[in-house]
């Protein structure tokens, strides 16, 4: 950046400003004074060393080039900023498009129109005969449970009713059937999909 201000310098004394106070040595101050802000702010929209050194060098750049628009005696630092922040908004959108420009509409229609189906959950898997294998194998108040909820559709209190069990434990015993089933059904489909 320190031969950015030489550069810099060159330029405004070969420029006729208007402004008296406008020229090489402050310009090179200006760059120096606002440089450390610039150099983090854009490390921190880059995310990388170079990218960052590159938007600094364009927005000086920028700034030169557009020095005249720029009153002396205001915020100088939120000017370049502005303009930084210009900058990196531009090569977003540049990148954006550029990606998807990359995309054929051939390659789009091709996707709409032809979507790749779903693959099955594992569960869809299981067959009736291991599911009923599975139910007589855990104990029978949390298979009990399971099957008036689950295959016949009773409501927790019904249930709680009929076995004269709170409604809480319903729910404790269906949570439990059901992660017992898990337990015992699932290396069924994985193995079953191996094989």
């Amino acid at each position: 950046m320190r031969d950015w201000a030489a550069k810099a310098a060159t330029f405004v004394d070969s420029r006729s400003l208007s402004e008296p106070t406008v020229d090489s040595r402050w310009f090179a101050a200006f760059i120096r004074e606002h440089e450390s802000v610039l150099q983090a702010t854009a490390l921190r929209l880059c995310g990388n060393p170079t990218d960052a050194r590159d938007l600094v060098q364009d927005t000086l750049e920028r700034g030169l080039k557009n020095l005249s628009r720029y009153k002396p005696g205001t915020d100088g630092r939120a000017w370049l900023l502005t303009i930084l922040h210009h900058i990196f908004i531009d090569r977003c959108r540049s990148r954006t498009r550029e990606r998807r420009a990359d995309v054929s509409a051939e390659d789009v229609e091709e996707k709409v129109a032809a979507p790749e189906p779903d693959a099955q959950p594992a569960w869809a898997a299981i067959s009736p005969e291991q599911l009923r294998e599975a139910l007589d194998k855990i104990p029978e108040e949390f298979r009990l449970v399971y099957q008036l909820h689950s295959l016949e559709g009773r409501s927790y209190i019904e249930i709680a009713e009929r076995l004269g069990i709170p409604k809480a434990t319903v729910g404790t015993r269906l949570i439990r059937a059901r992660r017992r089933l898990k337990e015992l059904l699932m290396p069924t489909v994985t193995g079953g999909a191996e094989a």
